[in-house]
């Protein structure tokens, strides 16, 4: 990689920002030889068109696109401002990489609702289903406002958008409760490991773990209940290979009973997922026995319409961090999650990092 002149094994190349926030542009020096032009020289950049600083644009918007589309761009605004439920509480997901937050939990319990519809009348029907999601914005490198933060009140198509952000569709696959447990396992590296003899405040969570890897799983009517020992290795690598014994996941449940690892198990899951995406130890196509066309959005979007009530929806909890007596476990989220503290006592304020984030803490 040439870092100044912007080349990969010599070829220029530029990445342009997201949403086109920055343009991307190479420019090319070129010289001709007799008849045969060739480039002679190459620089490749980013360019802004927008001041964070100053909050204003570096460039005028061109008024024609607007204008063209004027019809379409009302319409589209129209559809995705449109009602389909009511929150009769916030839906937010500042939490969700260490508490079992509703947004996350929404989305499971849309997946299960539409895969348990789905198995019915097959010989699919008689084995225990479970919903596996993930915290898809959950700031970071996305920035520290790029969280669900839905008000109670009315939830519009572009809410569902907001709780989703992937055009997936919702496939089930056919494990073993073993291959469950590795599946949570693997989900467990999201965090570092805590020493109990160690200081009384250690971060938490990995940064450096993608949080769409870091599913959590629910049953139907709080069936499935676990917790996560963080004292604990985890179990396996960021590339799904094992990398100790340690055991992370504790007081796994079925209907009040140690999941069985040798019983069989549907799982309800994205496509990503389901086909091999973030390395989960056993998931490949071969395990998908139900190959559903919709997308994960539209499901979600059923289910909240019918729903009398979102926060009874999502009443049952599944999982928890198991507390480390004398350990306060830290992490970082934005500053909008300070307005949820209120309806969160497992949480507590540090400190204001400056930045758009704060630092939090579990309370031990």
């Amino acid at each position: 990689m040439d870092l100044a002149k912007g080349r990969l094994y010599g070829t220029p190349a530029v990445m342009p920002g997201r949403w086109g926030d920055h343009l991307g542009i190479v420019d090319l020096t070129l010289k001709q030889t007799g008849k045969t032009w060739h480039v002679a020289d190459s620089q490749s950049s980013l360019r802004p068109i927008f001041d964070r600083t100053a909050r204003k644009p570096l460039v005028d918007a061109d008024p024609m696109p607007a204008a063209v589309i004027a019809d379409e761009h009302q319409a589209t605004l129209d559809h995705v401002r449109s009602q389909v439920a009511v929150a009769d509480q916030p839906i937010q997901s500042y939490f969700s990489q260490v508490l079992d937050g509703t947004a996350v939990r929404l989305v499971a319990q849309a997946q299960l609702a539409y895969a348990l519809k789905a198995v019915q009348g097959t010989a699919l029907e008689k084995l225990p289903m479970l919903s596996a999601a993930a915290p898809f914005k959950s700031g970071g490198r996305q920035g520290w406002t790029q969280y669900t933060d839905i008000p109670a009140g009315p939830v519009a198509i572009k809410h569902v958008a907001d709780l989703y952000v992937y055009p997936n569709t919702i496939k089930v696959v056919k494990l073993s409760g073993a291959q469950v447990r590795d599946w949570l396992e693997m989900s467990a590296g999201q965090f570092r490991r805590i020493d109990p003899q160690g200081p009384a405040r250690q971060d938490v969570v990995d940064t450096s773990y993608p949080s769409f890897n870091f599913d959590m799983m629910l049953g139907q009517d709080g069936a499935l209940r676990y917790e996560l020992d963080l004292t604990q290795p985890a179990r396996f690598d960021k590339d799904g290979q094992r990398v100790g014994d340690g055991r992370r996941v504790v007081n796994l449940s079925w209907r009040g009973q140690p999941l069985d690892e040798r019983a069989d198990f549907l799982v309800v899951t994205n496509n990503y997922r389901a086909y091999g995406g973030g390395h989960f130890p056993a998931l490949a196509a071969d395990k998908v026995v139900v190959d559903a066309p919709d997308e994960t959005r539209e499901a979600l979007a059923h289910f909240l319409a019918a729903q009398p009530s979102l926060s009874a929806a999502v009443a049952a909890s599944s999982w928890r961090i198991r507390p480390v007596p004398g350990i306060a476990m830290q992490f970082v989220s934005g500053n909008g999650a300070a307005a949820h503290l209120k309806d969160t006592p497992q949480v507590t304020r540090v400190k204001d990092n400056g930045d758009g984030s704060s630092l939090f803490e579990l309370k031990p």
